[in-house]
């Protein structure tokens, strides 16, 4: 479970200057995690130049953010109303809009981290122009795409990434690495399946991995069982093995118990149907909501399983 912790930081050892002008009119901040054990490290990179190259990335790995969600992944923190984290935030979003590297998009209402005043931001195609030089593997998309399930599907994905390292925050354990849709595929075979994103998640004693499933709700059905039983093959081709010591489990976060029951049918058909790997693959669902509120309680149902299970042990 190794990764490169450079892939994402400057290739030299001079910092990466974003809109670096003769005389430098532009203020320098240098970046840095207060924790300085971010998940999220290995992709931006520990000494990613100023703090708006290191927003730049974030953005450009989770597609889309609001303010909020970026004030949290840039300091490790919980937002502060009034906190100097928040007044940073706002300096670094005005600095990249300047420098067209940044687009922002209308204020959405409800769903994930919904709300009135919540703008979402984006990388222009400039911005992530200037981010790919830094990540090659990050995929080529149209940056000017505002589509809802895109925009409404990587706002749900911040919000579980943060939800997990909010507990580790809590509870004094540590979300180890988070890798992002176009990373987590990487090192298993991405052509069989690509995982919304992969966590590792750990106290002093466990470890767990999973590959992380963020359904909206809208897919079809079929899609949806489509996908569940790629899990099942890509298992069976054996890929993942170069990149994991043991298989991971398949972690399904939907929007609601409706959703949940009919995302457990789904997976228990698919399972019926694979005697060879029924006792290897384990589907784990459990509802938006408490994924925020209670990460490490008794929210996940497993496919096949009685009862109600935590991620840890001792969750």
């Amino acid at each position: 479970m190794n990764r490169d912790i450079g892939a994402c930081s400057p290739r030299d050892e001079d910092p990466v200057l974003i809109g670096e002008q003769e005389g430098g009119t532009l203020a320098r901040e240098r970046a840095h995690s207060p924790s300085g054990e971010s998940p999220f490290a290995y992709r931006v990179g520990r000494t990613a130049g100023t703090r708006e190259m290191r927003a730049l990335i974030l953005l450009a790995s989770f597609r889309y953010l609001t303010r909020f969600q970026l004030e949290e992944l840039l300091f490790d923190a919980s937002p502060e109303p009034l906190g100097a984290a928040r007044v940073m935030t706002r300096r670094v979003l005005k600095r990249l809009q300047n420098e067209h590297l940044l687009a922002a998009h209308p204020r959405i209402v409800g769903g994930a981290a919904g709300g009135s005043g919540r703008t979402v931001y984006s990388p222009s195609a400039a911005g992530l122009k200037v981010v790919r030089s830094l990540c090659p593997g990050l995929p080529r998309r149209e940056s000017g795409s505002r589509r809802p399930f895109l925009l409404q599907h990587s706002l749900a994905t911040a919000e579980v990434a943060l939800a997990f390292q909010r507990s580790a925050r809590e509870m004094g354990y540590r979300l180890v690495e988070w890798d992002f849709d176009w990373g987590a595929g990487e090192p298993i075979g991405g052509g069989v399946v690509v995982p919304d994103a992969r966590l590792v998640y750990a106290n002093a004693e466990y470890e767990v991995e999973a590959f992380v499933e963020i359904d909206l709700g809208t897919e079809r059905m079929g899609f949806f069982a489509a996908k569940l039983r790629r899990y099942l093959e890509l298992y069976r081709a054996g890929t993942w093995r170069l990149g994991h010591v043991s298989w991971p489990l398949v972690a399904i976060v939907v929007p609601d118990e409706r959703r949940a029951l009919v995302v457990a049918r789904l997976a228990q058909a698919a399972l019926q149907d694979a005697d060879d790997v029924r006792t290897a693959v384990e589907f784990w669902i459990a509802t938006a909501e408490r994924v925020h509120n209670e990460t490490l309680g008794r929210i996940w149902r497993v496919v096949g399983r009685d009862g109600m299970f935590t991620l840890l042990p001792d969750g």
